[in-house]
């Protein structure tokens, strides 16, 4: 009864993270991959490997973002490591699809297979672009705590800013930090 409990966890955070718009982008590279691997051993196209390795990497990324196994394992910054993922990927899946298409000459399923890589490539950087915003609201949603939360040099607490050789910080109320520099 416990693995039942514990599948049924696992598939509603996995419905759940699939609703969210980086999970949305991590589903359509998997499909769009697997519909350029399908396209591809049927028209016996070039660069077959590549999608392969990308749709693995994208569901090994979706599990470990949809099961949270990226907040148990800190030893690598997961945000990091997508955001390079996708950032390689995009132009590579590019690249690639434009040379195969140059070399497709009236086959309709190796067309269609580029078609479906060009797709994929532009889904691979909107995943940078998007991964690249994620990894900055959260580094800036951490320094603001950290600034917030220290007492010494350059940061403020209850209204008392600290000052060392003209150069201090001030908080308004709206909780927003004024760097001060005195002459």
């Amino acid at each position: 009864m416990q693995s039942s409990e514990g599948e049924q966890g696992t598939l509603s955070a996995t419905i759940r993270y699939l609703k969210t718009r980086k999970g949305l982008t991590m589903a359509g590279e998997i499909v769009l991959c697997f519909l350029v691997l399908i396209c591809k051993a049927a028209s016996r196209g070039c660069f077959i490997g590549f999608p392969i390795v990308e749709m693995v990497w994208a569901a090994v990324f979706l599990i470990i973002f949809s099961w949270g196994l990226d907040k148990k394992f800190y030893e690598i910054h997961w945000l990091w490591s997508d955001f390079f993922r996708a950032l390689i990927a995009s132009p590579l899946l590019l690249i690639t699809s434009m040379v195969c298409f140059a070399h497709t000459y009236g086959d309709s399923t190796a067309i269609m297979a580029e078609i479906f890589a060009l797709g994929a490539g532009v889904l691979f950087g909107y995943d940078a672009l998007l991964g690249f915003s994620i990894v900055k609201d959260r580094r800036k949603a951490s320094t603001d705590q950290t600034t917030l939360g220290q007492s010494g040099f350059g940061a403020q607490q209850n209204g008392v800013g600290a000052q060392q050789n003209g150069v201090g910080a001030q908080q308004n109320g709206a909780g927003t930090i004024i760097i001060v520099i005195e002459k």
